[in-house]
């Protein structure tokens, strides 16, 4: 993917601690191919944005449309919330109604 924007507005002091992960910050886009077993493969044009409002977490949001026909596929938002100890845990909620929550 290609980074698109600058990062997230000056006027909004950055919390310290997602200044490790900041490096996200920004629109990013990019096209990629897809497929299961079960479906024919696609074509794909993804955006995704991470921002901040100066709290400890930076905001995600990610929308994927088919390439030819630009019909939307998929979404989903959620936060990547740096842990004190170097771990960080993303919260994502998907258009599904699916909700993950994992931490690296």
């Amino acid at each position: 993917m290609e980074d698109v924007t600058a990062t997230a507005s000056p006027d909004i002091p950055m919390h310290p601690a997602i200044a490790p992960i900041s490096y996200l910050l920004g629109t990013w886009k990019g096209q990629g191919e897809g497929g299961f077993p079960t479906i024919n493969s696609f074509s794909y044009v993804e955006h995704l944005n991470f921002s901040h409002s100066g709290k400890p977490f930076i905001a995600y949001t990610q929308k994927t449309w088919k390439l030819n026909s630009g019909e939307p596929m998929h979404a989903e938002s959620g936060f990547w919330r740096p842990k004190p100890d170097g771990s960080i845990e993303v919260v994502i909620s998907q258009s599904t109604g699916l909700v993950e929550v994992q931490s690296f």
